[in-house]
């Protein structure tokens, strides 16, 4: 099998290094960024090469490409890929809301990878566990809306970003200071800032349009009332989020316990469409063990919890609650692989999203 890694230096570029090895042992790799240079990465050194070099003539042909470039690059570099025979999965936000193209959460809507489809785009680094999150429930209880906040860390801004990051905070707390008055305010150390970019005439930004948009994709519901509210938040890897999502009327009279439940029934099943193997229910109102620094120990799964009712008289179908993923991981580098399992299976069982491999299996 050989597979191209577009973007190959980057933050997902890194964990893709990780994550392949297990899906599809033995597998050639050709990595390409930016600029062509040696790798180092886990004690493993890798030859980079210049990602123009598949616009040439003798630009290698493949079986899989993994893009993890920014929406510029890959609306340059997606067509070649295609034209060389590559399956692609793209991370950029270039494809997502092109309904010619799947918007695909594996253990969501993995059915909308088959033989036929040649490209698939990879949801934001939110999206993927709040769908992760609130997919069995929608399934059993229907849904009527969704207010999320986001709480997001550093390195989802990019590897330059999250190292500046890290370095400042050395400096920045180099001495005490309890108020943080030698901070800069506009800066990450120490700080909440809001996730801004892009903010439209609506006044949401960028971010949230992602969120909103492209959970109403991926649910086949375009009149999903889902609004976001999203900022960073001083933390290296891993994305919080937290959910107020009013079901429909078969909602009326459960009980947090109740949810916990169906939770746990989607988390036992081991196949098929409920994906509740990527999820990792932790019970209890009190959200014992659900933080942030908790993803990087549970990489590959959404971590869900701290469900309660929401107390408002006229909210009888609304529950609270709290939902968390590592964002280089599950929320971009292992939903990649578990996507393309569907065309090639993956010899790992943990990457292999629900569903037998459609094309030839790797």
């Amino acid at each position: 099998m050989r597979i191209c890694i577009l973007g190959a230096t980057g933050l997902v570029g890194h964990e893709l290094l990780d994550l392949i090895p297990r899906a599809w042992p033995g597998a050639e790799l050709q990595l390409f960024a930016s600029r062509g240079r040696t790798l180092e990465v886990a004690g493993e050194s890798y030859q980079v090469r210049a990602a123009e070099e598949l616009e040439g003539e003798g630009a290698p042909t493949g079986d899989l490409a993994l893009v993890a470039l920014d929406d510029a690059y890959s609306a340059r570099y997606v067509p070649r890929l295609l034209e060389l025979g590559y399956r692609v999965v793209d991370k950029s936000n270039t494809y997502r809301l092109d309904p010619a193209v799947p918007l695909v959460v594996a253990g969501v809507n993995d059915a909308e990878v088959h033989g036929e489809v040649r490209l698939v785009a990879n949801p934001n680094c939110t999206t993927i566990p709040l769908m992760l999150a609130l997919a069995p429930l929608i399934r059993r209880l229907g849904v009527e809306s969704v207010l999320v906040a986001s709480y997001q860390a550093i390195s989802g801004a990019g590897a330059a970003t999250l190292d500046g990051f890290l370095a400042d905070v050395k400096s920045g707390y180099a001495e005490a200071d309890r108020l943080g008055l030698g901070l800069d305010p506009a800066a990450y150390v120490g700080n909440t800032v809001p996730h801004n970019g892009g903010t439209d005439e609506g006044g949401f930004s960028k971010e949230e349009r992602k969120l909103m948009a492209e959970s109403a994709k991926i649910l086949g519901r375009p009149g999903l009332e889902l609004v976001a509210q999203c900022c960073r938040v001083p933390v290296a890897v891993g994305h919080y989020e937290q959910a107020w999502v009013t079901f429909g009327e078969k909602a009326e009279g459960l009980s947090a316990a109740d949810l916990e439940s169906i939770y746990l029934e989607a988390t036992s099943q081991s196949a098929g469409e409920s994906g509740g193997r990527f999820l990792k229910l932790l019970p209890g109102a009190a959200g014992e063990g659900l933080t942030g620094l908790a993803c990087v120990h549970d990489r590959d799964v959404a971590l869900v919890g701290r469900i309660r009712r929401d107390p408002r008289p006229r909210a009888s179908r609304t529950f609270c609650m709290t939902v968390a993923a590592d964002n280089l991981r599950l929320g971009a580098a292992t939903n990649a692989v578990r996507i393309a399992s569907r065309w090639f299976r993956s010899a790992d069982p943990e990457l292999q999203g629900p569903g037998a491999a459609a094309a030839s299996d790797a």
